[in-house]
């Protein structure tokens, strides 16, 4: 079974569709761990499809890594799937590709996808984002999209929780840690997950003595040296 974490945070429209795009993958072994980080909004939405694979609970912590964390704690799949509740999965064959390059070998599968900028519910543009990731060049820039990441559940029992003191780049730490470890980034072939990128999202420039700080902690961790403060749009332009 495929274990799918999805944090949220008062938004449950966007959720829903996070969920429809999860209901329409062919393979059908999956359970969604929906944990609401806010005003309960999203356990009533993740209830309302009526669907028995999609369970609703509240986050025992504070913030998104803790949610994450709380979704481990109630996952029951040998596979760990990542999506975000503004996030969607475009390929209904996503998870199928997924578990069967996990059975081939263990590491941290990773798909390309697209930026989706959108505004008060329409999409305005796709920005492609579909790069190769390596151990080496996870040391500069985090060139993978949380929302395609998917590995086996036993890598923490291994490796530990997600690092709430990560905060912003919890995700860039996984995947450190992960490679740190000896496991091989697979890369899935086509663009089959939207990030979307909307108002309640992009307050980067807010946020920017703040992200920064975190980036020199997860810098710290890792023995990175210096990095430049982006993000995944950058990146995408820089392509």
């Amino acid at each position: 079974m495929v274990s799918v974490l999805i944090p949220t945070y008062n938004r449950p429209q966007l959720l829903l569709r996070s969920l429809r795009s999860l209901q329409l993958q062919l393979y059908p072994d999956w359970e969604a761990v929906v944990v609401d980080d806010g005003d309960g909004s999203g356990i009533l939405a993740a209830h309302s499809l009526r669907d028995p694979r999609i369970l609703g609970v509240c986050n025992e912590g504070r913030g998104q890594v803790q949610a994450r964390n709380t979704g481990l704690s109630h996952a029951t799949g040998s596979i760990v799937a990542l999506l975000d509740d503004d996030d969607y999965w475009l390929d209904p064959t996503h998870l199928h590709r997924v578990v069967r390059a996990l059975r081939a070998q263990p590491g941290l599968v990773y798909r390309g996808g697209y930026l989706v900028l959108e505004r008060d519910g329409l999409e305005l543009e796709r920005i492609p984002f579909d790069h190769k990731a390596s151990p080496l060049s996870l040391r500069t820039d985090n060139h993978l999209l949380a929302t395609g990441a998917a590995y086996p559940r036993f890598l923490h029992d291994e490796l530990g929780l997600f690092d709430p003191e990560m905060a912003d780049y919890w995700d860039w730490d996984w995947y450190l840690r992960v490679s740190s470890a000896g496991y091989p980034l697979i890369q899935l072939p086509g663009r089959g997950v939207a990030v979307s990128m909307h108002g309640a999202n992009m307050s980067y420039a807010a946020r920017q003595e703040e992200r920064q700080k975190n980036l020199e902690r997860l810098s710290r961790k890792h023995g990175l040296g210096k990095l430049e403060l982006k993000d995944h749009r950058i990146i995408a332009g820089a392509a």
